[in-house]
Parts: structure tokens; sequence; C-alpha cells
């Protein structure tokens, strides 16, 4: 309430006082708005007077409408009188005269601005003649050169009888008579008055000190101290709080203009001494606020020491009645306590007497605890257990320490066995009254401490055992795992067993073993595990979970054994029976075997192309009847160590007995014509180690060999019957004269003859300028040419015109689309540079097809920069069309080839898009500049629904991205209006033309 007090007594003495702060600043401002008008209205009246001086001047022309430059000698005797007589009897004005419309002096009262002086250079002259509305002008302090000093210059124009302008009076005034009379003026204590021009030069000021301007300071600049509040009054009148800068003293200004005039009055007063009546309010206020609170404080102290004594009497009975509480609360736990104790209490006093007696479970008592209380141990106890008591009694009462001992009873039927903690105890002066013996039943503990000793000599086997929580903390280990693994037990205690880890096993293992254990409650199986010295070794791993009464789980019990021995023994049956044991590779029953898995995978759909080599070598007879059986042998150990290098790790090299090998080659590619193809040249490498020279002892020899392959490709053939084609094949190649090889299939083999023909003579293509560059227009919503699209031609000699679908993926397979794109690429930027020469065609554009092999050359950048640099192509005008396999792989790679060539100028743009691995992270990340729907998408939009919404999603897309998109394959007219409707303004197609050579264009 105090402070509540004290907040509104503020408040109100805060609104008092601004209020009466806001009407003495308000009565400042008014008598200052009194004031400033008065010496406004007395400048306004000064320079009224000189406007009738100036009019008279126009009366004395005589005629009307002479011309200033036609005057009588007898006028201007007369004209110049008058004006000397005016200037006299006019304090303010310094000079008065005529002046014509250049600005020059015809008439002067004075010999300072006689006749010829110029004034027309004044600032303010040449605007005033120009404006024929305005009949007189009054110009702000202006610096005369001449004489060194300033005038305010009254300008009055001379009209004649049509209006025209024929001069003008002119009268110089000296500001020095404002400062004069300024200082005739009453003032107020702590006001002043200035008087400033517009362009807020001082012209007068009142009054002046020592320190302050005075009048040798007319003309000074006060610019910065009042144009920036005059500025946002907007010339009308308005107060300013500032510093003088005069005398530096806080002060309430008024500022008002001067009407029609460049003048600005300025009347400034004190704020010290306007305000001094509400400083004096200000201190008498506080000083009665600051008593009022000082008796409020005294009385609040007084009340405040009588609250907190009540408080202090009401704390005190509280804390009674806590501590009363407590007391009785600690009685009860203290009870509760003793109840919940499983073992037996007794306590004795001096004499042996029993006092408590305390037991949860009665049937474990040999006595009744009501009628054992105040009787002798030695009455109530067997006499072997009293006399062990009283011998610890004894030696307790003695050392005042506790001491244990152990003791048994027969309770019932049954030997029980007691661990009983005897202590002494000590009335309130310390000394003894008697002793506490707390008995535990520890017949089970003894039971299960047996078993322990049990399981412990059991735990010593001949099997690697661990102990782990159940988080899989290792808890304890026998010695056979130490000997086993190599690690102690203080090496692993703490420790997850997955620090045995070998990494043969990936995580689905371990997944599916631990969910055996949780399912079945235990798991075994073969495992593989490191030693500590980091070998590697097989092991037969047992898992158990243990649970406890409860059926919660408390431990994990593994047990393990090393079977690297019996694993060896495997291994050397498996080789004997899957391995030839000449040559070490594998047998005929291990190549049928791999083969089975072959012949499945490569059922459709799956689809993975595989072949199967029969190789037999050729006269091998011979060799075993001119250099023996073992020369013979030694052969076949060198064919087989040759063969195996030229195979790839997944392919399977066998011996099938005799002089015959087989190869099992994976991974052949998905179709017939790459399987062949890399099937035949693997078969040529074969020949070829065949062939290569063999030294044998001193012997030196030649063998050649005959293949037969057949292709195991989405065909539904057996096992059987691949390798009875394999076997027809070899047969063929031997009927063939030997030293060859023969497809099972005859179609392939004159698909692959055609193959390689086409092959050579696509090597001959380029030298022998068979290859030629059409083009096909691409075309805007009007049908106007923008560009063309570079597309690749291949006029054989022989057979014509080859489908490029034909012969570009074998390019790329053999790599000669590196060559082949190069020539491309120059000879369509040359196209570029014939363009540019004719206005009509110089901004075509080129789209020139990039494939992939050409685009992840490492110096692919390099050489378009070259090609472009060499031909002097426009790189504005080129456009490098990539598929969408090309922006998937290596895509980093890819971006950052694509931003080099970006900053050349040339574009990217997206051929066949939404037909591979359309994704919008690669449109987001890679520089590309137009999207081209696919022509197989365009051929179905208007009967496939599903086509055309792909369609309308990919213009969308596009133009979101902000890219061009054009539709290629455009052959009919609904095809074309359907695009437009849907935003699509670039085509590409039939309907428009066909691919030309250029110079069909």
């Amino acid at each position: 309430m105090y402070v509540l007090a004290l907040l509104m007594m503020t408040t109100m003495l805060g609104w008092v006082l601004s209020d009466q702060y806001q009407r003495d600043i308000q009565a400042g401002r008014e008598k200052g708005a009194v004031r400033a008008e008065l010496v406004a209205e007395w400048v306004s009246n000064v320079f009224m007077v000189n406007e009738y001086t100036l009019v008279g001047i126009s009366h004395l022309l005589g005629a009307p409408g002479q011309s200033l430059f036609s005057l009588s000698n007898d006028i201007a005797r007369r004209i110049e009188t008058f004006l000397a007589t005016r200037r006299d009897s006019v304090p303010i004005l310094e000079e008065l005269g005529l002046v014509d419309t250049h600005g020059r002096v015809i008439l002067s009262s004075s010999s300072l601005h006689s006749a010829g002086y110029d004034i027309s250079d004044l600032p303010f002259f040449k605007a005033f003649a120009q404006d024929s509305r305005r009949d007189q002008l009054v110009s702000p302090l202006v610096w005369s050169v001449q004489d060194q000093r300033h005038y305010i210059i009254h300008l009055h124009r001379l009209r004649g009888l049509e209006g025209h302008t024929e001069g003008f009076s002119v009268a110089w005034i000296d500001p020095v008579v404002f400062h004069d009379t300024l200082k005739g003026l009453g003032r107020a204590p702590g006001e002043n008055i200035t008087l400033l021009d517009n362009q807020m030069q001082l012209i007068a000021h009142h009054p002046e000190s020592a320190d302050s301007l005075n009048a040798s300071t007319l003309g000074v600049s006060l610019h910065r101290s009042f144009t920036p509040a005059f500025i946002e009054s907007k010339e009308q009148p308005t107060s300013l709080r500032m510093a003088s800068p005069f005398d530096g003293k806080d002060k309430l200004y008024w500022l008002q203009q001067v009407n029609g005039l460049p003048f600005i009055v300025v009347v400034g007063e004190d704020l010290q001494g306007l305000l001094s009546n509400w400083l004096q309010r200000l201190w008498v206020l506080v000083s009665i606020a600051l008593l009022l609170a000082l008796l409020g404080g005294l009385v609040l102290r007084h009340y405040m020491g009588r609250l907190s004594l009540e408080e202090t009497l009401s704390q005190r009975m509280a804390e009674r009645e806590q501590a009363r509480h407590r007391a009785r609360t600690r009685a009860a736990r203290l009870q509760a306590l003793v109840s919940s104790i499983q073992d037996m209490v007794f306590v004795f006093d001096q004499a042996g007497r029993f006092t408590y007696v305390h037991a949860a479970a009665q049937e474990r008592l040999a006595l009744d605890p009501e009628a054992a209380l105040g009787q002798h141990y030695r009455d109530v106890l067997p006499r072997s257990v009293a006399d062990r008591f009283a011998e610890v009694s004894a030696r307790v009462r003695h050392t005042e320490t506790s001491e244990e001992f152990e003791y048994s009873l027969r309770i019932g039927r049954e030997t029980r066995a007691f661990h009983s903690v005897v202590s002494p105890l000590k009335d309130a002066a310390n000394a003894f009254s008697g002793v506490l013996a707390v008995v535990r039943d520890v017949t089970q503990a003894k039971a299960n401490e047996a078993q322990l000793r049990i399981a412990a000599t059991a735990f010593e086997t001949h099997l690697g055992m661990m102990v782990t929580d159940v988080h899989g903390n290792i808890l304890k280990v026998n010695s056979t795992f130490t000997r086993v693994t190599g690690y102690h037990q203080d090496e692993v205690m703490g420790r997850n067993p997955r620090m045995l880890s070998s990494g043969h096993h990936d995580k689905d293992f371990y997944r599916k073993l631990w969910q055996g254990v949780v399912k079945n409650g235990s798991w075994q199986g073969e495992i593989w595990n490191r030693r500590k010295n980091g070998e590697v070794f097989p092991e037969w791993l047992t898992i158990s979970a243990v649970h406890n009464a409860k059926g919660a789980l408390t431990n994990y019990v593994a047990t393990l054994s090393d079977i690297t021995e019996r694993k060896a023994a495997e291994q050397e049956i498996h080789q004997l029976a899957f391995y030839d044991t000449l040559t070490g590779l594998a047998n005929r029953r291990l190549l049928q075997e791999r083969l089975s898995h072959v012949v499945q995978s490569s059922c459709p759909p799956k689809k993975s192309c595989a072949a199967l080599l029969f190789i037999d070598l050729d006269n091998f007879k011979q060799v075993n009847d001119t250099l023996g059986p073992y020369a013979g042998d030694q052969l076949l150990q060198h064919i087989a160590r040759e063969l195996d290098q030229v195979l790839d790790d997944n392919d399977t090299l066998a011996r099938l007995g005799g002089d015959e090998f087989a190869v099992l080659a994976h991974n052949l590619g998905s179709t017939l014509e790459n399987g062949g193809a890399l099937a035949e040249r693997l078969a040529l490498k074969l020949l070829a180690v065949l062939q290569r020279p063999i030294s044998l002892g001193s012997e030196s020899l030649t063998i050649t060999g005959s293949i037969g392959i057949t292709l195991v490709c989405g065909s539904n053939a057996t096992k059987n019957e691949v390798l009875q084609q394999a076997d027809m094949a070899l047969f063929q190649a031997k009927e063939a004269g030997r030293n060859t090889l023969r497809f099972f299939d005859t179609e392939m083999q004159l698909r692959l003859q055609n193959r390689a023909r086409l092959e050579a003579d696509l090597r001959k293509a380029l030298p022998n300028n068979e290859l030629v560059l059409y083009y096909q227009a691409q075309v805007n919503a009007a049908g106007i040419p923008t560009g063309y699209e570079a597309l690749l031609r291949w006029i054989h000699p022989v057979r014509g015109m080859v489908s490029p679908g034909e012969f570009i993926p074998l390019a790329e397979e053999n790599r000669l689309i590196i060559e082949i794109g190069a020539w491309v690429l120059e000879t369509a930027c040359h196209q570029l540079v014939v363009w540019a020469d004719n206005p009509a065609t110089a901004k075509l554009t080129v789209a020139v097809n990039i494939s992939p092999v050409q685009f992840h050359e490492p110096d692919f950048v390099e050489r378009v920069m070259q090609i472009l640099e060499r031909t002097g192509a426009s790189p504005q005008r080129l456009k490098l069309e990539l598929t969408e396999g090309l922006l998937v792989e290596a895509q980093q790679q890819a971006r950052e080839k694509m931003l080099r060539l970006k900053q050349t100028g040339l574009s990217f743009s997206l051929d066949d898009f939404g037909t591979g691995y359309s994704s919008l992270a690669y449109l987001t990340q890679l520089p590309l500049d137009q999207l081209k729907i696919d022509q197989y998408f365009v051929r179905h939009l208007l009967d496939d629904l599903a086509n055309a919404v792909i369609v309308e999603s990919t213009i969308g897309l596009a133009h979101s991205l902000g890219l061009e998109v054009i539709a290629e394959g455009v052959e009919t007219e609904a095809q074309r209006v359907w695009l437009t409707e849907h935003h699509c303004h670039v085509f590409q197609g039939y309907l428009f033309a066909r691919p030309l050579p250029v110079e069909a264009l």
C-alpha cells in the first residue's frame, strides 16, 4: 500500500509539473510569436515605403511609354536630383537608380554605381527580368565586390503603354540600418531578436555581447542552426528549442517568415528565465513529496515491526507443533523399519535377560516371544548355543565392539543355520546396559554356496565359457576361454563380446542370432571370431539366456569351442570333392553346380546373360605320346595358370578331365548381342593365350585350342541342355579346322560377323568422308526457325544410309564416338560461322548431341573450348544436348564441367526428358537451359491420358524452374495446337521440317 501511495503521489506530482511546464512553454511560444509578428510587420512596412519611392520614380519619366533611352537632358537631371533628394530623406536607402532591361545602370544617385554599371550578373536579376508577371523583387543579402560590403537590393519593374518592360528602378539598402533599429527596440530579460534572409545569412541581431555575434558579422551563415527546423515547418511560423548560436545558452525560438519578403524573424527567449517559476514550484513540490514519503516510511516501519513480532510468535508455535509431529513420525518410522527387517532382533539387559524380541517369521524361532521376555538366555537356548553366546557377550562388553558368530538349531524336523551379530548397548550415561543380537537364517545361503562351488568346478571345463549381464557386458570367463581367445579375464571384464568380432558377418547375421536367443532362450551355430593376436578362427558357439525365479532376464551364458581343425578337415574333403587335384581348378561337379545357379539367374524376368565356353587342346595326345605323361601334366598346369590370369574373379575356370577345360563367364549384359560380343572377345583372348610358346624342360612347343561357346541369356534351357550346346559348339569348332571358336547359335554367329564388319567399316567412315550432318529445324510458335539440331548420318558406300540407332551404340562401345563426336561438334561450329556472315541466319542456334562416353572424357571441356577457338563460332549460338543417364552418373563432376562451359556462353538442353531416370534433384542442381520432351510422349499425348499428363507436368516443371521447353517429334497440327494450349511454344518434327543436308535448307 505504501509503495502504491508513493507511486500515486509521484504520478500526480509528475502530472502537475508536466502540465505547468507545458503551460510555461506555450506562454513563451505565444510571446515569441507576438514579438516576431511585430518585427515582421515593421520590416514589411520599411519595404512598403521603399516601394512607394520606386513607384514615384516612374512618374518622373515624362510622357507615358517614353523609353529610358530617349530621356531628354532636362528629365534626366530632374530624375537624378529626385533620386539624390529621396535617398537623403530616407535613412534606410543607400542609393537609388534606374536600370535598363539588360541590367546596365542609366541614372544613379551616387557615383558608386554610376551610369554603365552592370548588375545583370547578380543571381536574382535574370530570373526577375524574364518573369514579366512580377513587378518588384527584394533580394537577400548581396555582397558587392566593388565596395566590399553587403546590400539588400529592391527592384521595381517599369512598364510601357502595352505592358512591356522598359527598365527597372532600383534601391540599394544598407542592412546596418536594421541592426541599429533593433537596438532601439525594448526587450524582456533573456530575450533576443534576429533578422535573417532566406539564405540564413545574418542581417541584424539584438542584443549584442562581447562573446556573441555583432554588426561586424553581417552576412554570417546560420544555415546549420535554423534551416532544418524552417524546412520541416514548410516556411510556416514554428517554434524550436536549441542552444543559441550566439551565446550557447538553451533557448526557445520562434521563427516567422516576413510576408512576401526573403526575410525570417527569429525571436529567442532564455529557457532558464522562462522556466524560473516552474523550477521553484518543482523544488517545493519535491520537498513536500520527500517529507510525506519519510513520514509514511516511519509509520510503515512501526506497522511492519508489529507484523514481524506476530509472525515470529506464530512461527515458533508452528515449529513446536512440527517438532512434536516429527517425533511421532520418527517413532512410527522406527517401528515400521523394525517390522520390515527380515532378520530376528533380540535385546538383552546386563544380566542376560530378554527385554525385546522381533521376528518377521515366527516359525524360525525356537521360543515363544512373549514367554521369553524377562527370562535368561540360558533358560531358553540350548546349552551349546548359550555357552557360545556367553563367550561372545563377554568379549563384546569388554571390547565394546560388535562380534559375529554362527550356530545351528533344530527347529521342528530340520536343522537350520544362523548367523548372529552381537553389539553392545549403552544408556544415557554411556554405561554398558546390555547387548543387541541381530540373527539371520542362512540355511538357504549355505545351500546356495555349496551349489556355487559345484558350478565353479563345472565352469572350468574343456569348453570356453563366458558370462555377461543383461546388457552384454562380460562378467566372467574361464581358463579355456583364455586358451582359445588369448584374452585373460581382467582384459575382458566389463567389455562387450563384440570385441571378438572378425568382421566376417554382417548386421543381419547378428540380428537373426539374437532373435533366436530371445525367441527360443538359446542359439547355437558356427561363427568366425578373432583371437587377441589378430588370427581369425571358426568356433562353435552356444548362447543361453538365464532368468531368475520371477522370469526376469539376469544373464547370458555362452560356451564356445575352437573348430579350426574340424573346418580344415571339412575343407580338405570339399577340395577333394569339388576341385581337380592336378591343376587346383574347379572340377566338373563344381562347374555343374555353379552352372545351375547361372541358369536360374538368367531366366526371365532377370535375364542376366552368361556364357559357357568349352576348351579342347588340339593334338594334346601327341604331347603325351612324345614327351610322356609327366610333361603332359606340366603342360596342363601351365595352361591352367595362364587361362586363369585372363578371367575375372567372378568367372569360373574348370578342368573337365584330360585336355578339356571350361569357362563359365558371368555378367555379360542383358542382351544376346552384347553377351555374344563379350563372349567372343573373351574366347579370342583365351586362344591367344594358348598360342604362346611353352617351355617344358629343354623342349619348347606351341599348342592351340578349339573353343565352343553357348550363351545363357533369358532362355529356359536346363543345365544339361546348356552343357550339350557347348559341347556341340566345340564340335563345330573342331570341324572348322581347330584353333578357332564357334557359337552354338548359327544366327548369332552371323550377327556377330555382321557386327564385326560394321565396326571395321565404321573405323574407316570418318577418314573416307562417309559421315555427314543433317539439320532439322527447331521453330517457334509462328513456325519460324530459331535454330537447328545437328543429326549425324552415315552414308555407307555399299549399304547406303545406315541407321544411327545401329552404328552410334557401336561407336560408343568401341569409343570411336570420341573422335566422331569431336568431328560433329567442329562441323556444326563451322556452320555457325557461315550462318553468322548472313544477316538472315546470324541469330540461328545449333544443338549438338553429346555422348556420355564423350562427355566423361577428362579433357572434354578443353576440347570444346579448343574447337570454339579454332572455328571462331559464337558460344551463345551453340547448344549441347545431354541425356538423363549422363547426368545421373558422377553428378558432381558433370555439374563442374557444365559450369565451366557455361562461363563461355553456350547453353545446355536435357534431351529425351522423362524416358530415363527423371530426378528433380539434378534439375535444380545442374545449370540447364532447356528441357526437351521425348518424341514418344508427343506421339501418344492425344490418345493416351497418362502421356498427356506427363507432358503437361514436364512443361509446368520447366517453367517453374525457369527453363525453356521444346517438344520433338511433332508430326500433326493437332499435336502442335495441344502443345501451344499448354504453353509449349518451341517445336521440332516432321510437321515443320525433316532432317536435311545443309545444302537443302
